[in-house]
């Protein structure tokens, strides 16, 4: 009978997260959509002019200077040698980079499932100066975060899935 109960269960816990079969999906409804990024510009790494902070995350001080991760697009290198008026000089744009930490002269930050190595000697103006290739394993993004939910399933050939939104979608196949 235990072994009976164990089946049960593990069918209902698959059958949770698998594709519908086409007949029992709806023709029209909200839905998960998964947000692709191109795999190509995931290693695309740059320094740009100061901008506004979308999604703030962690900060690192270091010297006169504050690092802040903005979530999943880089870190705002802040001067803050006039405590009463700190002001960004640069953004260091690194697709998503969640983590940062500072040692010595030397920033490291995660970029997808990569970790990255800046000499930031100079905090205002940060050089690249070492990649190691999949340190990181990347969070599942096979479907949502949600449960009960219906979604699109991924398309790998789009690119790498970074996140969902909710849309209105024809005939939606999976569901979680």
């Amino acid at each position: 009978m235990k072994r009976l109960m164990i089946l049960v269960v593990a069918g209902f816990v698959i059958a949770g997260t698998a594709c519908m079969p086409d007949n029992d999906a709806p023709t029209e409804g909200q839905a998960y959509v998964p947000v692709y990024y191109a795999k190509q510009n995931i290693q695309q790494i740059s320094t740009e002019a100061p901008k506004a902070t979308i999604d703030p995350g962690k900060i690192y001080a270091y010297g006169n200077y504050i690092f802040q991760n903005d979530k999943n697009s880089g870190v705002h290198i802040i001067d803050v040698s006039d405590k009463k008026h700190p002001r960004k000089t640069a953004f260091l744009n690194i697709p998503f980079t969640n983590e940062l930490a500072v040692k010595g002269h030397y920033l490291y930050a995660d970029n997808y499932k990569d970790m990255v190595v800046f000499d930031i000697s100079d905090p205002a103006l940060p050089v690249m100066v070492k990649r190691i290739e999949n340190v990181f394993t990347p969070v599942n993004q096979n479907y949502p975060p949600y449960t009960n939910v219906l979604f699109e399933c991924p398309d790998a050939s789009k690119g790498v899935v970074v996140g969902w939104k909710l849309e209105t979608v024809k005939s939606p196949k999976c569901r979680r």
